[in-house]
This record gives structure tokens, C-alpha cells and sequence, in this order.
């Protein structure tokens, strides 16, 4: 296990410490101001942070003050690649246009200034947080690297509530939030289209 601030990779920083033909799992924690920020959005139909922060998984040690806001995986690519997707992704229209933006950057976008064209302030936000990342010694794109990473992915979003992640996130107390989610991000990607053809 790593555990980096996400600034530190900016600029493929500290990249040549990730392995680069290894996949991997890894996990994007906040502190408590950075979550508050996310669910309490203005881009949201209500606030949630009340609600949600006495679930939400904390962690400890040198995480303790910190809440996990998403998992993720790599499995088709290194976990280097994956981690300099996230946090180095241009926000071009092309990118937002097809869905290839991080569906991490599109979600913090959506929820930071509801337009997913808005890269510099993804990055400042995304400077604030810190990640754990795990590699594991199997080739990218093995089989037995996608069922293990995946059964990982799975398995802490069937024993944690975790609020950024979309996709299999089936723990009943975030689903409202998840639906309000979906339309912040679709608003925000639509308008980042719009102002792109203007």
C-alpha cells in the first residue's frame, strides 16, 4: 500500500514511483471540509453531508482523518496510467463529448462549478485530496488481475459506503444521493457541450 497526496503526481511528479506494467486498485480519500464541499453542493438538490458523513468509511492510522469518497481499478491498463488519468486528464470537449473524461473528474467537475469543461478548478480540488494506491503482481489485462481487482471493488462497495462511485453502488442509504448525482453530472456535462458549440 501508498498513500500520496494527489498534488505530489501533478505533472507526473512522483509517476516513476507507481509501477507502470502492473495492474492495481486504489482509493481517493478527503478530509472533512473537501467532503462537506462534494455533498453539499450547490450543483445538488438538497445537502446530504449530515446525512451521509456517520456512514460514509473513515480511515485510520495515517488516513484517520480522512473519508473515502471513491474505489476504482486498473486492469486494462497499469495502475500508473490509471492514476495519471485521474489526475491529469485534459477536460477537452472531445473527451467530455465521447465519455472518456475519468468519471472521477467528470463527478468532481459536475459538483465543484456544474460545467465538466472547468479543468483548473478539478485540479485545485483534486490537489486536495489524497490517494491509496495497491498494485498487484499480475499482468495488465489478465484475467485472474480483472476477477481479482474487480471482486476488491465489489466487495468494498458492498461493506462500505463509499459516495462517488456510481456504477454497482447499491448501499440503499446513498441511493437518493446517487440519483441527484446522475443529474448534476448529465446538467453539467450538457452544459459544457452547449458552451462548447457557442
Amino acid at each position: 500500500m501508498t498513500i500520496t497526496k494527489a498534488k505530489d503526481l501533478r505533472d507526473n511528479g512522483q509517476f516513476h514511483n507507481i509501477p507502470e506494467n502492473l495492474p492495481g486498485w486504489y482509493r481517493w480519500w478527503a478530509k472533512e471540509s473537501e467532503v462537506k464541499t462534494l455533498l453539499n453542493s450547490i450543483f445538488l438538490s438538497k445537502e446530504y453531508f449530515n446525512y451521509l458523513s456517520k456512514f460514509i468509511l473513515k480511515g485510520t492510522g495515517e488516513l484517520e482523518k480522512y473519508f473515502c469518497i471513491y474505489i476504482g481499478i486498473a486492469s486494462k491498463g497499469s495502475i500508473r496510467a490509471r492514476l495519471n488519468w485521474h489526475i491529469n486528464q485534459e477536460h477537452s470537449l472531445s473527451n467530455i463529448k465521447s465519455g472518456f473524461l475519468s468519471t472521477f473528474r467528470q463527478t468532481i467537475s459536475s459538483l465543484i462549478s456544474g460545467y465538466q469543461t472547468d479543468e483548473n478548478n478539478t485540479n485545485k480540488f483534486l490537489d486536495k485530496l489524497t490517494v491509496e494506491y495497491y498494485s498487484i503482481n499480475l499482468r495488465v489485462k489478465d484475467k485472474d488481475a480483472k476477477k481479482s481487482l474487480k471482486i476488491i471493488e465489489e466487495d468494498n462497495l458492498k461493506n462500505n459506503i463509499i459516495p462517488l462511485n456510481i456504477q454497482g453502488n447499491k448501499r440503499i442509504e446513498l441511493q437518493e444521493f446517487l440519483r441527484d448525482l446522475k443529474k448534476a453530472r448529465r446538467s453539467a456535462k450538457e452544459k459544457a457541450l452547449k458552451e462548447g458549440m457557442l
